[in-house]
């Protein structure tokens, strides 16, 4: 009779909150691996974890970071974007090609994940781009494990030039080919210049000229002309920080129509509005910009429908030094995110705006599912134990200094916050506990799971 298998930890007293409910149940991990959830799991000469009052989420899974490395490391770089994600209770990040050089092609790939590998706190994917001519590369970033590709059709940090249509119709059919998502950044890049440009010529140089250089039927536009390419070439279609009420509706008249598309919006654009250039100036610049209140509204409310699939952070650092720049135009575009994150949405689930459940489907388990990442996004038997402790009664004060990134400029910070991240466990070992990093790196490269398209064989 065989004997049965004892485990490592095990986790009692608390809620386990999962995408579609929650259970007061014990937690059971061995070898890294969720061994049992349930009942009455605690053993003699176990190590017990009490989290009695806590809630225990799956490890969140944020599919947009840049953590800036190589090339922009005076930004942020691998070890410290990681240990800010574990400190914010995300357990896997993706991180985006932008870089310097762009990841766009197999041996930049390859020079990327053997730079990183060694720096994550947190278990990470790898985009790889699709670029204006390397859709011959694609297949080749695929066999090295990349978690999709991100398109940028409209201009965003870092040298990486605009594709045309049919070079990005080319990329699409590879990564068709190759089985993979491909995440666009939907704006019009020619009418983003132009508009940019007439504002320039009129002596513009405000925070609020970069809102008004790029409306919502730029972004519109974009979405209907990639939906409709990645529809025809066969490709899995991610419209990455949706930021209008317009680009939401379009997406759903196309669904309608029977095109798959899966859409991602930002904390930003949930948690700000246009009314933070007032107050922050060029710190809240970001592409696409943060909107008026009603759209702001509009992706809450597509949140409650079930229109949006994914929140991410697009967590885009900056230097102190960026970040206070008073010409939007020379100004970069985005800020911090991943550590502040899940304290926001459960400031968000306190008042009523969403549920816990909610941040873990949104947070967690879609993003694993969209990205076919297995063993992620769930506290399930055979799946990896990446869990984060939560108090969701804490009441705290976002302070800039205590969080985790090389530069914490923050546009949060001072706000009142009603739920903090106590404890982070990645693989069953605690990697963040009460403000403080514990060990070293142990993060490790996720892999997608692949259906490879007949053209492909």
């Amino acid at each position: 009779m065989p004997v049965p298998l004892l485990p490592d930890l095990v986790v009692t007293g608390a809620t386990v909150v999962s995408h579609d409910g929650r259970r007061e149940q014990d937690i059971a991990v061995r070898d890294g691996k969720v061994l049992a959830v349930g009942d009455g799991l605690a053993t003699d000469g176990v190590p017990t974890v009490d989290a009695t009052g806590l809630l225990v989420l799956p490890g969140l899974v944020d599919m947009h970071v840049h953590l800036r490395e190589p090339g922009m490391t005076e930004k942020e770089d691998f070890a410290s974007g990681t240990r800010a994600a574990a400190a914010g209770g995300v357990t896997t990040v993706a991180d985006m090609p932008n870089t310097s050089p762009p990841v766009a092609t197999a041996e930049r790939y390859r020079q990327k994940l053997d730079l990183v590998s060694s720096k994550a706190y947190v278990d990470f994917g790898l985009y790889g781009m699709i670029d204006h001519d390397n859709d011959g590369e694609i297949a080749g970033m695929a066999e090295l494990g990349a978690l999709g590709f991100k398109l940028f059709m409209g201009q965003t940090t870092g040298d990486n030039r605009c594709p045309n249509d049919a070079a990005i119709f080319r990329g699409l059919e590879a990564a068709a080919a190759a089985g993979l998502v491909v995440g666009v950044h939907a704006e019009n890049d020619h009418l983003l210049r132009m508009f940019g440009d007439r504002l320039r010529a009129c002596g513009r140089t405000d925070p609020r000229a970069h809102l008004e250089g790029r409306p919502a039927f730029v972004e519109v536009e974009a979405v209907t002309r990639i939906i409709t390419m990645a529809t025809e070439s066969g490709t899995k279609l991610h419209i990455h920080h949706l930021s209008t009420a317009a680009g939401l509706r379009r997406v759903m008249a196309l669904r309608a129509e029977g095109h798959q598309v899966s859409v991602e919006t930002l904390i930003a654009h949930l948690f700000l509005d246009d009314s933070a250039y007032d107050i922050h100036g060029n710190l809240v610049k970001l592409n696409p910009p943060i909107r008026p209140a009603a759209d702001v509204a509009a992706l809450w409310n597509g949140i409650a429908r079930g229109d949006v699939d994914i929140i991410a952070t697009d967590h885009a650092p900056h230097t102190a030094e960026e970040q206070g720049e008073p010409d939007v135009w020379k100004a970069y575009g985005g800020f911090i995110g991943v550590e502040t994150m899940l304290p926001l949405l459960l400031t968000a689930a306190a008042e009523g705006t969403l549920t816990v459940e909610d941040i873990v489907r949104l947070c967690a388990y879609r993003p694993a599912q969209r990205w076919s990442i297995s063993g992620k996004g769930q506290l399930t038997p055979g799946y990896d134990a990446d869990f984060v402790l939560v108090d969701p009664t804490a009441q705290t004060t976002l302070d800039a200094a205590a969080l985790h990134s090389k530069h914490n400029v923050t546009p949060y910070h001072g706000r009142s916050l009603t739920g903090s991240v106590v404890a982070t466990y990645l693989r069953g070992q605690l990697v963040y506990e009460k403000g403080e990093i514990i060990g070293g790196p142990g993060g490790r490269q996720v892999r997608p799971v692949r259906e490879i398209s007949s053209a492909a064989v």
